[in-house]
């Protein structure tokens, strides 16, 4: 996507007014180190000015955040793990977002994006549009005790006090559901729905939230009777300590695969192959990682290929979403 690139003759100019105050071991040394430092594809550097010498010399890595909570609580999840890859890589890695779902890909074209922290659906957009693949993929916590899973489904939610037991309860109701590009959070549900005999988009009123944060603080605030969101968020919230009202499982959807760190498709493989080594080699059992992955609130990261996301394909495919 950005390829270094140094004039010859700004290079050998230097060499020049070099020589008169190193020696020649001194000058060989630093030539290798501009050959390496030019081919390692980082992104792109600071200017250079003839005579003067290169500054704003550090590569840059943009990589773009699909929200996965509220703004703020992205900030604070994720600059640890930003942090972490600059300096694993030796690369300005930096942190691009979107105020929401619906600007994110398009955020994702206007910054001209390296890499990108997505949800499956936007992953395979970027895949058909930008020539992504993934890197890795998430590994969430077990919230049952078990090992960590690199899979996660959405859970249908009801008030208690709403009546509603079944899918079939949802007609004629509200339902708080995520973003149209959550796939747990609302496209999961809603083919869930449909499968039951229930089209929700014409049987009930869903009501879109910028998060999924937001459709639980929605039934919280009896603003809704049911809701579609991540299990894990789910789960996260009622283990943070007491949230008012009850909230009970009424179905969950099908496991989905976890959210991956993609690379576009014109990205150096140089590049992103420093970046997966270094979110690969996270390990929960060491101090210092453990606190970075704690903030993300995951587990670690797995392979990923592309293939595993051909059951999220299958899935627009079934509610005729094009992508």
């Amino acid at each position: 996507m950005k390829v270094v690139q140094m004039s010859e003759v700004i290079l050998r100019r230097w060499i020049v007014v070099s020589r008169t105050a190193l020696s020649r071991t001194i000058i060989g040394a630093l030539i290798c180190m501009a050959a390496l430092w030019c081919t390692a594809g980082c992104g792109e550097v600071g200017q250079v000015h003839p005579g003067v010498g290169i500054v704003d010399t550090q590569p840059k890595i943009d990589m773009a955040f699909m929200l996965r909570y509220s703004l703020q609580t992205m900030s604070s999840r994720y600059m640890p793990l930003i942090r972490y890859l600059s300096r694993e890589t030796g690369c300005d890695v930096r942190y691009i977002s979107a105020i929401g779902y619906p600007g994110f890909l398009s955020a994702v074209e206007q910054a001209d994006a390296d890499f990108a922290f997505v949800n499956p659906l936007a992953y395979v957009m970027l895949h058909k549009t930008q020539g992504a693949y993934p890197l890795v993929m998430t590994e969430d916590p077990d919230f049952a005790g078990g090992p960590p899973r690199a899979t996660y489904r959405g859970v249908i939610l009801a008030r208690a006090d709403s009546g509603i037991g079944s899918i079939a309860d949802l007609r004629g109701n509200i339902i708080a559901a995520g973003p149209q590009m959550a796939i747990a959070g609302r496209v999961a549900p809603q083919a869930l729905c449909r499968r039951a005999g229930v089209d929700v988009t014409r049987q009930a009123t869903v009501v879109g939230c910028p998060t999924q944060e937001d459709v639980l603080k929605r039934l919280q605030g009896s603003r809704a009777d049911a809701g579609f969101v991540r299990e894990d968020i789910w789960r996260e919230a009622v283990g943070g300590g007491p949230t008012g009202t009850e909230l009970i499982p009424i179905a969950y959807t099908e496991a989905y695969p976890g959210w991956c760190a993609c690379v576009m498709g014109d990205t150096a493989p140089a590049v992103a192959q420093m970046v997966k080594r270094a979110l690969l080699e996270l390990d929960w059992d060491n101090p210092n990682h453990k606190t970075i992955l704690r903030a993300t609130g995951l587990r670690g990261f797995v392979e990923a290929s592309d293939e595993q996301y051909n059951v999220v394909r299958r899935l627009l495919d079934e509610l005729g979403i094009p992508y």
